[in-house]
């Protein structure tokens, strides 16, 4: 199944579209399911999004009780950090909406990469429970892209994107700083119901453009190897992180 992409003029514009649909995904979940679980990014993805779901939940719109959240990377360090992306979803967007904070996944930082990566699939077996042998079905992950292609902690030519079986993989070498991380695996992402990157700035459009209009599958950047296998693909982006892509956006895939 092809991606859908949807392009909008601006920064702000492309968030809250994204918000719409993240808020939508939700309502869907809860009315199938009772529940909705989401995998969340960190980096400029929150701040994007968050305006358009306050938005949601001023007008009582969104059912944050329902709400379970987890992350799609997190860096290992505490989570009053700037670089927590628990502290930053904290900032720009959980303080605000009563959604439980028992219902937020906090990455035991203090363990290390290996053991909090540990931790955290343990906690990702217990609360799914998945059949032997598969792999947790997300709702929804939410998931930006670098510039260099990379996506959640998922770097272009790191061992992390040849992983198989592991739901979640630690990392003490990442290119970019804090090194220690945890990361959700790529058959993790490429089982959950819907996939959605959100996607700004002219820095994005030559990543983007390789992206959309990729070879065989598995192949390439870290973010071209994300394709749900049973699920749905989106991309939200801006004009100036489109601008590379040629002709028609549908045409360049």
């Amino acid at each position: 199944m092809k991606p859908e992409i949807i392009v909008s003029a601006d920064r702000e514009s492309t968030g809250a579209a994204a918000a719409d649909q993240v808020a939508f995904l939700a309502a869907q979940a809860f009315s199938v399911r009772g529940i909705f679980t989401m995998a969340l990014s960190g980096g400029s993805l929150v701040e994007m999004i968050a305006p358009g779901l306050l938005e949601y939940s001023r007008k009582s719109a969104i059912k944050w009780p329902a709400w379970n959240v987890f992350w799609a990377d997190e860096r290992c360090v505490p989570l009053t950090s700037p670089d927590s992306n628990y502290g930053l979803a904290q900032q720009h967007l959980f303080r605000h909406v009563p959604l439980l904070e028992t219902n937020i996944y906090a990455l035991e930082e203090e363990r290390g990469s290996e053991g909090a990566a540990e931790e955290y699939e343990r906690f990702l077996h217990a609360f799914f429970a998945p059949p032997p042998g598969r792999f947790p079905r997300f709702d929804l992950i939410l998931l930006g892209m670098g510039e260099d292609g990379h996506t959640a902690s998922l770097f272009p030519g790191h061992s992390a994107l040849d992983e198989t079986r592991r739901w979640v993989v630690p990392l003490s070498d990442s290119p970019k700083p804090p090194p220690g991380r945890v990361t959700l695996t790529l058959p993790v992402i490429n089982h959950a119901r819907n996939v959605i990157f959100v996607t700004a700035g002219a820095g994005k459009a030559p990543a983007l453009a390789k992206v959309l209009c990729p070879g065989p599958r598995g192949k390439g950047l870290p973010a071209q190897r994300v394709f749900p296998i049973d699920g749905n693909l989106q991309w939200f982006v801006d004009a100036d992180a489109a601008e590379q892509l040629e002709g028609p956006v549908h045409e360049c895939l």
